[in-house]
């Protein structure tokens, strides 16, 4: 369980900061790649990212859950999704912090409907940016891009026993 939001937040731009290490080895031509047509491309994936942590954020500040979507009018180019991803990692952060440490017993619905305590809803963000980063390493790898190394090191390059 969280106990501190203050604390929380700084994990938060721990995750951020990895995410934004993607983005940086992306090339612009890449961006609306997809391996299917019914998948989501790397630029859809980063912006529903961004449009998440709003969403999220909602269902503190307003009770709701309300996602505007990954559009690319959230934008085209990788400097357009950059300054997306970082307003809206802004905005989380100053949300959650403004709201305090109450956010986390406070009582909010899932999608589902259940009621359940707020921290159990701030898990939810960093897994939920995690697993989209995942598929974002997947989709480079496909294309022979060497996605960033999360911790600055390939497992190749840890002392074996």
């Amino acid at each position: 369980m969280i106990h501190d939001i203050k604390e929380y937040v700084k994990y938060l731009d721990g995750i951020h900061k990895r995410t934004m290490q993607y983005v940086k080895v992306i090339p612009n031509d890449f961006l609306e790649w997809k391996p299917s047509e019914d998948k989501f491309s790397i630029g859809d994936l980063l912006r529903h990212i961004a449009s998440s942590r709003l969403m999220f954020l909602g269902i503190f500040e307003h009770g709701t859950w309300t996602y505007t979507g990954h559009d690319i009018g959230k934008g085209a180019f990788l400097e357009d999704i950059s300054y997306y991803l970082e307003a809206s990692h802004i905005k989380l952060k100053e949300g959650l912090l403004k709201i305090g440490n109450d956010v986390l017993a406070k009582k909010v619905l899932t999608l589902q409907g259940h009621e359940v305590s707020g921290w159990r809803i701030l898990m939810a963000i960093p897994e939920h940016e995690i697993h989209h980063r995942g598929q974002i390493s997947a989709y480079l790898q496909m294309n022979k891009i060497d996605p960033p190394q999360i911790f600055g090191l390939k497992i190749e390059q840890v002392k074996t026993l």
